[in-house]
């Protein structure tokens, strides 16, 4: 069950990156003797599969089942019902949104929910006021307040905007894609086509990742989110603290994905995967990094600590992981396969050739290896194939990352 009392969002800005929740809770409480009209507490409450027809009719953005939104699913009958009531609020921009409880931190609480589980509603800001109200009966109900920064045409515009980007890439991929394969289509099409930039419009939102084409961490997990779920693949939005070694000195806010591969629970971090986010020129002319594509906490958590009171699941596997998927990870010291991937590489002409280590000791037992042995090895064929008089090559190491890229030049 997910704790309400713990769940902390926080708003900070601190070196370099910024995680901006913009959450207002103005509660205020009046006591009205009197029944308001118009209340919206149903007799019936809808099956979540309804109120998910209603959402998608006013979206026009096709999603995985309501019932797998991962906040959604934490939470008890009771408190899902509060949510259903105000995800069909904001769905439909409703000025006022009335729930007949005399809770009103809960209903804030589970707004901020519904913010993490639709990335689709790029039209909220995140602010919010609420007021209580009491029956003469003695019943209360809140009147809760969301705070629209896009409403009417311009709503509708910019909805307009998104879909035709979003339809565009869900139109390009390749069903036939295995679920390792549309995540890392997902990871590259973001990362390729937008800047990391912490004075973009909208950047909390997904217009700013599809139409702007520059944002910040929420904007970068947000679209992942919204483009993974399209795809049929779950994907949640995580929220937490991180640290940029050699960057930031201590933990700032930071936002990325939890997705599901093949029943297997895995991190994705795509804000941290783009080149202008952190020095990401190491692998190849794109400059993607993919240390942050489909890994697990212990990979994760050195570096990233998700916020206190989430509910998340154990993170373990590596099975597709972007280094395992490719050949490039190592749980053994191998010399000759390291050496045959280095002369592989130069035989194809690529520009790069990546190692990642399964722990700090094998990284370091192999640093050496490579500098003093194996790469001049690979140099001296490299040269000799080529007919070259003298040889170039790049080695970069990321130790806290147990990685070492060596990049080559042929002319």
């Amino acid at each position: 069950m997910f704790s309400f009392k713990k769940f902390l969002l926080l708003i900070v800005v601190a070196g370099g990156v910024w995680l901006w929740w913009h959450i207002r809770s103005d509660v205020e409480v009046a006591l009205v003797e009197k029944p308001i009209v118009g209340m919206v507490v149903p007799d019936v409450i809808e099956t979540d599969e309804e109120i998910l027809e209603i959402v998608d009719e006013e979206t026009e953005i096709r999603t995985v089942e309501a019932s797998e939104r991962f906040f959604y699913s934490q939470l008890d009958e009771r408190l899902q019902e509060i949510y259903r009531q105000l995800r069909d609020g904001v769905a439909h921009s409703d000025e006022e949104i009335q729930i007949e409880t005399d809770d009103a931190q809960e209903v804030h609480d589970i707004y901020r929910l519904i913010l993490f589980d639709y990335p689709e509603f790029f039209w909220i800001t995140g602010a919010s006021s609420s007021t209580v109200y009491r029956w003469s009966d003695g019943r209360t109900y809140i009147a809760f307040v969301p705070e629209y920064g896009h409403t009417g045409t311009d709503k509708e515009r910019m909805q307009a905007a998104i879909d035709e980007v979003v339809e565009a890439f869900i139109e390009d991929v390749d069903p036939a894609l295995s679920e390792y394969e549309m995540v890392r289509a997902v990871y590259e099409y973001i990362i390729l086509t937008t800047t990391y930039n912490l004075e973009a419009n909208d950047h909390q939102n997904i217009y700013s990742v599809f139409v702007n084409r520059e944002s910040v961490c929420a904007g970068f997990s947000r679209a992942a989110q919204l483009l993974l779920n399209r795809l049929g693949i779950f994907a949640t939005y995580v929220t937490g603290f991180a640290y940029v070694p050699g960057i930031s000195d201590a933990p700032v806010p930071h936002a990325w994905n939890l997705v599901r591969v093949y029943g297997e629970y895995y991190y994705l971090d795509v804000t941290w995967g783009s080149p202008n986010f952190q020095d990401g020129s190491e692998l190849g002319h794109s400059g993607i990094v993919y240390d942050y594509l489909l890994v697990n906490e212990e990979k994760l958590f050195r570096t990233h600590t998700p916020a206190e009171g989430l509910v998340l699941p154990v993170v373990t596997s590596l099975r597709h992981n972007f280094f395992v998927m490719n050949g490039m990870f190592y749980d053994v010291a191998d010399e000759e396969r390291v050496l045959e991937a280095m002369n592989e590489s130069i035989q194809n002409q690529e520009d790069w050739v990546a190692f990642k280590f399964a722990t700090p000791e094998l990284f370091q037992e192999m640093r050496s290896i490579i500098l003093e042995d194996l790469a001049p090895q690979a140099a001296r064929n490299l040269a000799s194939w080529y007919g070259l008089e003298s040889v170039q090559y790049f080695i970069r190491e990321k130790e806290n990352l147990n990685k070492i890229t060596i990049y080559w030049f042929y002319e």
